[in-house]
C-alpha cells in the first residue's frame, strides 16, 4: 500500500492506484474525518474494435479504452451480490476533471464549473460506495 501521508486531499478526492498484477484496483476515500478504503476487481474490455466509453464516476469520454469495468462484492451479501461501474482504467478521475492529467482532452468536453464536476464526482462515490455497504457501519 502506498504512503498516503503526502497525498494532497485538496486536489484529489479520492485516492486511487492499480496492483502490479492489473486485475485489482484499489479507492482510498476520505469521509467524514476518515479513511474508507475499497478493494475493486478490474476487467479490461477485450472487444477488437475499440468503442466510446464514459466514466460513470467522472464522466469523462474516452474514444477508445479509457475505462474498465470495475466491481466490488456488497458487504454483508457473503459473496453472492456485487456491483460495478466503468470507471476511468487507471482511477484517476480527480486529476482527469481538473485537467492535470498529460493525456488528450475528453472526446466530449463538459461545460459546467469545476466546483459542480467534483461534487458530481463526490456523489458519484459514496453512491457507488452506499450500494455496497460500506458506509453502512458509518451511518
Amino acid at each position: 500500500m502506498p504512503d498516503l501521508e503526502p497525498v494532497d486531499w485538496g486536489v484529489l478526492d479520492y485516492f486511487g492506484w492499480i496492483h502490479a498484477s492489473g486485475h485489482t484496483g484499489f479507492v482510498v476515500v476520505p469521509f467524514e474525518g476518515q479513511l474508507r478504503g475499497l478493494k475493486l476487481r478490474r476487467m479490461l474490455s477485450s472487444g477488437n474494435r475499440p468503442r466510446t466509453h464514459m466514466c460513470s464516476w467522472c464522466h469523462h469520454v474516452y474514444r477508445g479504452r479509457g475505462t474498465a469495468m470495475f466491481s466490488i462484492e456488497v458487504e454483508g451479501s457473503e459473496g453472492r451480490r456485487s456491483i460495478g461501474n466503468y470507471i476511468c482504467r487507471n482511477l484517476d478521475c480527480s486529476v482527469r476533471i481538473r485537467n492535470l492529467t498529460s493525456d488528450p482532452p475528453t472526446y466530449m468536453p463538459e461545460t459546467i464549473e469545476l466546483n459542480r464536476k467534483i461534487a458530481r464526482l463526490e456523489q458519484s462515490i459514496l453512491s457507488f460506495m452506499g450500494r455496497a455497504n460500506i458506509l453502512s457501519d458509518l451511518l
